[in-house]
């Protein structure tokens, strides 16, 4: 593909493949994304659909070997462009010396004047008939053939115009100017720009092949025969794999023996090397530093952890914004356009001056200095590096459109537990009431909480049952168990009514709280969470739950502020909890004791409102306000769902990703509007003065060049995600 008109045109035609769900093509990368049904007989049609439309594909399916596919073929085609620029350079520079030197040349004698070009004819066929020049040709006949003009098209005619326009001359009158040298100027500037182009745009997907290069190839199985070296594609969930110090854990797994210190940098960005014991889970793509394990399989390769971050960051980059989409639709009619102005200027310039010669010039000028190259690449070469670049610093995006919306953010929403804190809250004290008509002890109040939490997944309900067991507390199966989400939850035990939950969870459930335990000033309870518990409709006590600020709050919150993004807290916790939170952190505005549609709704309420919102949270609780934001951002230690309902994911959980994914986003989108204003600019200033043969074919093909490559690197600057 060589420009945005070729994206489309593939698109259109993989999307009117019957079995065909969802088709996006990618420029910059030359990938195709296709969700089909599965049939063998769809996956044929695909590929005869592509074909047909005059370009050729090759099934890839989606995994960490995408990337070294990518890297191989990215080195046949540099390959191929170096081929190309020396057959240009062997040829065409000759051809050009010979011009320039073509009166010194000439003599008085038959023939003398015809010999310089002549041999310039000759090398321009070879020329043609080059890896230089054959390439384009064909292209440009499959595009007629096909009826699908594209920039291969403009340059095969553009070259052929001037080729033939020389022939001419030289067969009629010697003494008129030749184009050959005009055709070779097109052919080794085309060629030299391709292979820098091809160059810049392997770096754009330096991020995949660098995920990618963190797998090792081979790992040491465990078999009852004894170790064997196997091809990590061989590993199959449940085999036993031996890492020793200095190996890159090939999968997922689990330590079944021994112990060792990973390195774990990779993939949670955590500097500080982390001891590892039997239980403890490994992830493919860390390095054992020292030590030697055994570990059970459990994912493996594309389901491994640096498989999936390979997979969404493809996923990412063959999306696209809506700036794209227009560009595209832009591109996909460019080139007749084009045609058409080529067809009017050379009849315009041969009426009005009467020359057909200097009509070939112009005419040739204005089909080799259009570029709809730039227009099809402007936004995808931008994707692909801020994708790749934010993956490496860790932060997923799922497609471009959200990188999109996350640059306009103006408001960010964040949940406190597990968000803003560590998300492992521990008990800092129980209390009691007399308010039963049979008083209980604290040790009593803390086995009735666990043995209705027990099936719960909030992080607090798992705090308060690890405090259980560490008392040796016996828990209670209950014979009921209901949750509501963010709230509480309520359990049969031994027959009797058990609410556990927050102040409004049991108002809402007919229990009456009284004004002295809704203000408890126990040690303990300062600054912490309260959970209550009631036993048939009596309140018997309290739990209070702690839970530590990330480290990384206070300096994400500082950063969002410099960046005019406004930073709320909202949450199903007490009012007073969030508070001392906000405070801690500089945060003025809190929303507490929220449910998760309330959530939901407040996000709904401040769009309306015209607010661009980005919602951050981590569990089940979240997942109806993430999805309503315009961005919703999770960490990766939260919930399958809450990660699933997100746009971004922070992966190494550190907060200060926020304010960079915010500034990459912005930066991203800056770069795509300056793209694409290079790109539309260019055309509609070059293609006049082209035909106004203000600019010559040679110059025009150097030009077209160069906004293609100013594109390309234009968007290598963002490479480096925290700049």
């Amino acid at each position: 593909m060589t420009c945005g008109g070729c994206v489309a045109r593939v698109e259109r035609a993989l999307q009117s493949s019957p079995g065909v769900k969802y088709a996006s093509v990618n420029l910059a990368t030359e990938v195709a994304t296709v969700e089909i049904e599965e049939s063998d007989d769809v996956r044929a049609a695909i590929l005869r659909a592509v074909r047909q439309t005059g370009y050729d594909a090759d099934p890839v399916r989606a995994s960490v070997a995408t990337a070294s596919t990518m890297e191989a073929s990215y080195e046949a085609k540099l390959h191929q462009q170096r081929q190309a620029l020396f057959h240009a350079l062997a040829m065409g520079v000759p051809i050009l010396v010979l011009h320039w030197l073509s009166p010194v040349l000439r003599s008085g004698y038959e023939g003398g004047s015809v010999w310089p070009l002549a041999i310039q004819a000759m090398l321009c066929a070879l020329l043609l008939r080059s890896a230089a020049g054959a390439p384009i040709l064909v292209g440009g006949l499959r595009a007629v053939i096909h009826r699908s003009p594209n920039m291969d098209l403009l340059v095969a005619i553009g070259v052929t115009t001037a080729f033939v326009a020389g022939v001419v001359s030289l067969v009629a009158d010697a003494t008129n100017p030749a184009h050959f040298h005009a055709a070779a100027m097109i052919l080794i500037f085309i060629n030299f720009g391709r292979y820098l182009e091809t160059r810049s745009r392997k770096k754009t997907a330096s991020a995949i092949t660098a995920l990618s290069k963190r797998m090792p190839q081979t790992a040491q199985r465990v078999t009852p025969e004894g170790i064997q070296t196997v091809p990590v594609e061989r590993i199959q969930p449940g085999d036993d794999i031996r890492a020793a110090a200095d190996t890159i854990i090939p999968v997922d797994g689990t330590i079944v023996e021994g112990s060792a210190t990973i390195d774990e940098s990779a993939v949670t960005g955590e500097s500080v090397p982390c001891e590892r014991g039997i239980d403890d889970s490994v992830s493919a793509g860390t390095l054992v530093r020292q030590g030697l394990i055994t570990f059970k399989a459990s994912r493996v390769g594309a389901d491994s952890t640096i498989g999936r971050i390979v997979r969404a960051v493809e996923a990412a980059q063959a999306s696209k914004t809506n700036m794209q989409r227009i560009a595209d639709r832009v591109a996909g009619v460019f080139v007749p356009i084009v045609l058409v102005i080529a067809l009017l200027t050379f009849v315009a310039v041969w009426f009005l001056l009467g020359e057909w010669s200097v009509a070939i010039v112009r005419t040739t000028a204005v089909l080799v200095i259009a570029c709809p190259c730039a227009m099809g690449l402007a936004t995808p070469t931008a994707i692909v590096v801020a994708t790749g670049s934010a993956a490496l610093s860790g932060i997923l995006v799922r497609d471009a459109a959200a990188l999109e919306r996350a640059g306009r953010v103006t408001k960010i929403l964040l949940d406190k537990t597990g968000t803003l804190t560590t998300g492992q809250p521990s008990v800092s004290g129980v209390v009691v009431t007399d308010e039963s008509s049979s008083p209980m002890d604290a040790s009593r109040t803390l086995l009735l909480a666990a043995s209705a939490e027990q099936y719960s997944q909030h992080p607090f309900a798992r705090a308060i049952v690890n405090e259980a067991r560490e008392k040796t507390l016996t828990l209670i199966d209950p014979t009921s168990f209901s949750n509501e989400p963010g709230l509480g939850v309520r359990a049969d035990l031994e027959g009797s009514d058990t609410l556990v939950g927050s102040a409004k969870f049991l108002a809402q459930n007919g229990v009456a709280m009284s004004a002295t335990l809704r203000a408890i000033t126990q040690p303990g309870f300062t600054g912490a969470s309260c959970v209550y518990v009631a036993v048939d409709q009596h309140v018997v006590g309290a739990i209070a739950i702690t839970d530590q600020i990330r480290d990384s709050a206070a300096d994400a919150i500082r950063r969002l502020s410099q960046l005019g993004v406004q930073a709320e807290i909202v949450t199903g916790d007490q009012a007073a909890t969030a508070r001392a939170v906000a405070d801690a952190l500089g945060i003025e505005d809190i929303r507490a004791e929220v449910s998760p549609e309330q959530k939901r709704a407040y996000v709904a309420e401040l769009q309306a409102g015209h607010a661009r919102v980005a919602f951050v949270g981590d569990g089940i609780n979240d997942a109806p306000a993430l999805a309503q934001a315009d961005v919703g951002i999770s960490l990766s230690s939260g919930t399958d769902v809450a990660t699933g309902a997100a746009d971004l994911t922070i992966l190494h959980d550190d907060l200060r990703l926020l304010p960079t994914a915010i500034q990459l986003a912005r930066r991203t989108t800056r770069i795509i509007k300056q793209n694409l204003f290079w790109a539309f600019a260019y055309n509609l200033a070059a293609l006049p003065l082209a035909a106004l043969g203000k600019i010559p074919p040679g110059y025009a093909a150097a030009a077209m060049i160069m906004s293609s490559l100013t594109v390309v690197l234009n968007s290598l600057r963002l490479r480096n995600a925290g700049d």
